[in-house]
């Protein structure tokens, strides 16, 4: 994988339009041999952002005399996500990474979730001696969470993305901004085609008259962006138990018939805790089917 690291500095607005001209024909010609295979882009804040863009290589062009080959996947390798941050500092710069190791760049570090969780994973000793237990399991995370980074997660994390149309990137971002001032936020391009069948997702009518910088006609592009934050009423308890996947009417009457409502939670409660007792959250259960079956009886 041929990959170039690009920095850019600007205000949200321009950021968002260096982004499309990172990987976007202007003429509205997706065939052009300079359009990349890979996109990606982090911004670090709200005046800086590293795009990356990337193709794939022959191994006779890999060996070629003065290419840096990067291999991503030894444990002691800095996180890919600081790694890039550096092209801030020292300006654009080519590499080249074994494309299994580019597949999996943030799957050693969660992207960026590693810190939070582990303070010290990013540090120099910490990868060398132990940097080959990263990721860590989920088992190990909950046994060993304590009430501070709790509570870091509740007031200070967002984990959801967001997919807007491309021409809109410049609008969302500054929405985020104004809302909640989360950053990294890592973008990635998404192409929508348009189906013969109207999907939940579906390209705006009259999408391909406007010509827009990324549109063809046949497919609108959108992007895949970081936070977002839900402002409507959200019950997550009534959602879990609307998914079709997982069928929960035999468990549910087990529990009532059985009396053990409050002992055996439901699979949203069980998994809700975060900052409550165990105690608090079986008391949030027992009122939320409460409500429920007096909602049914009225």
């Amino acid at each position: 994988m041929r990959l170039t690291y690009t920095p850019f500095v600007g205000n949200l607005q321009e950021l968002a339009k260096g982004y499309m001209d990172s990987f976007t024909p202007k003429d509205c010609d997706e065939d052009q041999d300079n359009v990349p295979e890979f996109v990606e882009a982090m911004i670090y804040s709200p005046t800086e952002v590293v795009f990356m863009t990337g193709r794939y290589a022959s191994k006779e062009e890999t060996k070629k005399k003065g290419n840096n080959i990067n291999s991503l996947g030894w444990r002691f390798k800095p996180w890919f996500y600081q790694h890039a941050e550096s092209a801030l500092k020292k300006g654009e710069f080519l590499e080249y990474i074994p494309s299994r190791e580019y597949y999996h760049r943030h799957t050693r570090y969660l992207y960026w979730e590693g810190k939070p969780i582990l303070p010290v994973g990013d540090q120099w000793w910490f990868r060398f001696l132990l940097g080959w237990l990263m990721p860590p399991k989920v088992s190990l995370l909950k046994a060993t969470q304590r009430e501070a980074i709790r509570n870091y997660y509740h007031e200070m994390h967002v984990i959801q993305d967001m997919l807007v149309p491309l021409y809109k990137v410049g609008d969302a971002l500054e929405w985020v901004h104004q809302e909640m001032e989360v950053y990294p936020i890592w973008l990635c391009p998404h192409r929508l085609f348009k189906l013969p069948i109207k999907t939940m997702v579906y390209p705006e009518p009259g999408f391909k008259h406007h010509c827009r910088q990324g549109d063809t006609s046949y497919a609108w592009m959108f992007t895949d962006m970081g936070p977002v934050l839900r402002g409507e009423v959200f019950d997550g308890a009534e959602a879990v138990s609307k998914m079709d996947m997982f069928d929960a009417d035999l468990y549910e009457y087990a529990r009532k018939m059985y009396g053990a409502v409050g002992t055996f939670m439901s699979g949203y409660y069980k998994s809700k805790k975060g900052r409550e007792t165990e105690k608090e959250v079986q008391e949030a259960e027992r009122a939320h089917l409460e409500t429920a079956d007096a909602e049914a009886d009225y």
